[in-house]
């Protein structure tokens, strides 16, 4: 994982024949890349992201619909789905077609039969795009806005904004949860009025601000939108939500 540029490492990989493993943690099975980011972190620790985690464990109960935008490989999907049960619903929104497999492994070894997969880009508008996939060490780091200097291949993916997929989500006022490598400026700024709304119960939100400023964005816009729609971050919860007064449980409760 040392080795640059990372297209080099993932040819490495292959060379070395690393495949694809399936692992048991606490949170359930998954089929993982032990030469990625992810996959290393999982099987070595037994969590992924203990943060968003901890989080999703805080917020999400059951008969809740829970929206995971930038599902990957489906490690939150997985967490939500039993966290919502059978009451409960799970949106899964993720674009690229080579993780298809992945997704549906990951909720076929964990039995998640409540989980709806949308193949798709959420943005401020309706259509089609390209998405930029990086090497397979950090699949996660696709995404609409090319990330490296370098060139990557591209795929085509339908794009929707928040209302086109809150329309899909059964249920009233959902936990979202939001990492789309800079594209959280257009989903959220499209989806103003949903927020306004108050139709997001709670939003969990990786600013991604290096990638903001590459793009010229204003890093500040997105969370100025989000006050004055009525959220505010949660500082217990380490910044990561976004929710209305009152909403959010307090320290100690579940």
């Amino acid at each position: 994982m040392r080795v640059r540029p990372a297209p080099l490492a993932s040819l490495g990989k292959r060379l070395l024949r690393i495949r694809r493993c399936e692992i048991t943690t606490k949170e359930g099975k998954f089929w993982v890349d032990p030469a990625s980011y992810s996959g290393l972190e999982l099987a070595g620790t037994g969590v992924y992201d203990p943060a968003t985690l901890a989080v999703i464990h805080r917020l999400v109960r059951p008969g809740d619909t829970f929206i995971d935008i930038g599902a990957n490989e489906g490690y939150f999907t997985v967490v939500a789905s039993r966290l919502v049960g059978p009451s409960g619903h799970v949106l899964a929104v993720e674009p690229q077609l080579r993780l298809e497999a992945v997704l549906a492994r990951n909720l076929a070894l964990n039995q998640c039969a409540n989980v709806t997969v949308i193949q798709a880009a959420i943005s401020d508008h309706s259509g089609t795009s390209a998405i930029h996939l990086t090497p397979d060490m950090n699949n996660a780091a696709s995404g609409l806005a090319a990330p490296t200097r370098y060139r990557l291949p591209t795929q085509p993916t339908v794009l929707m904004t928040l209302a086109d997929l809150l329309a899909r989500a059964p249920g009233s006022a959902p936990v979202m949860k939001m990492d789309i490598e800079s594209f959280e400026h257009e989903a959220i700024h499209g989806g103003e009025a949903l927020f306004r709304a108050g139709a997001v119960r709670a939003l969990i939100l990786e600013l991604h601000y290096g990638m903001l400023r590459k793009r010229k964005l204003d890093v500040e816009a997105v969370p100025r939108l989000l006050r004055a729609c009525g959220y505010g971050q949660a500082a217990l919860c380490n910044g990561l939500v976004w929710a209305k007064p009152g909403i959010l449980p307090q320290e100690g409760s579940r």
